[in-house]
C-alpha cells in the first residue's frame, strides 16, 4: 500500500494574525510536525504553500522527503488539494491529506487507519472522519484523512465546473466514515487563544 501525503499551508491565517504553519511547539513548527508525523506512514509529503521562501527553512532538514508545491493564488483548500495532486510524479494508492495546523495529530493512529485502507470498498474515494457543525449536522472533516488516488477524475470535473467546496464534492461521492477517532486529533489552531490552549 503506497501512501503519499499532502499538507496544506497556503491559508492566510487571518484569525491567528501570523502564519499558523510556522508557529512553534517545543521548538518545532506546526508544519514540520505535520510533515514528520505524515512520514510515519507516507513515503513523501507535498506541502502546498503560497511562497517558497516562507517555508524553505521550516523543511530544510527533511532529507528530500518533503516537497514544496507553489500555489500563489490559493483559491481554497479544495483547489490546494488539486494542486498537490498534480505535483505528485508517481501514482500512489492513497493520499493522506492534512491541514498544517493540527497540533494533536498522532502517527500511531494514522498507522492504524492506514492499515484499514486495503479493506475499503473499491468505489470509496475517501476515508474521513465527521464532526457536528453548529447546527448539529454531520459534516466531513476533509483535511485529516485519506483519498484514493483515483479520486482525481471526479475532483477535476467538479473544479472545472466551478466547485470549491469539499462538502459539496464529497456529498456526491462514496466516502467511508472513520469511526472512533479521538476528537482531539481534529483540533486546529485558528486563533491565538487556540494556540495558548495547546
Amino acid at each position: 500500500m503506497k501512501i503519499t501525503a499532502i499538507a496544506l499551508s497556503g491559508g492566510k491565517s487571518s484569525r491567528m494574525g501570523r502564519d499558523k504553519a510556522l508557529l512553534e511547539i517545543n521548538g518545532e513548527t506546526l508544519l514540520f510536525k505535520t510533515c514528520r508525523t505524515a512520514l510515519q506512514i507516507a513515503d513523501s509529503v507535498y506541502v502546498v504553500a503560497r511562497s517558497q521562501e516562507q517555508y524553505q527553512q521550516a523543511i530544510a532538514d527533511s532529507l528530500n522527503q518533503i516537497h514544496l508545491v507553489l500555489d500563489r493564488k490559493f483559491e481554497g483548500a479544495l483547489v490546494g488539494f488539486w494542486q498537490g495532486l498534480k505535483a505528485i510524479a508517481d501514482s500512489p494508492d492513497w493520499i493522506l491529506l492534512l491541514a498544517c495546523d493540527l497540533p494533536n495529530i498522532r502517527g500511531d493512529i494514522l498507522q492504524t487507519l492506514a492499515s484499514k485502507l486495503v479493506d475499503l470498498p473499491e468505489n470509496a474515494i475517501a476515508y474521513l472522519p465527521r464532526y457536528l457543525d453548529g447546527d448539529d449536522r454531520k459534516q466531513w472533516e476533509p483535511l485529516c484523512g485519506f483519498y484514493r488516488w483515483g479520486c482525481q477524475d471526479s475532483l477535476a470535473e467538479f473544479i472545472e465546473k466551478g466547485g470549491r467546496s469539499f462538502q459539496k464534492w464529497l456529498g456526491g461521492q462514496e466516502v467511508i466514515e472513520i469511526s472512533n477517532l479521538p476528537l482531539s486529533m481534529l483540533f486546529n489552531c485558528n486563533t491565538p487563544e487556540d494556540f495558548h490552549f495547546i
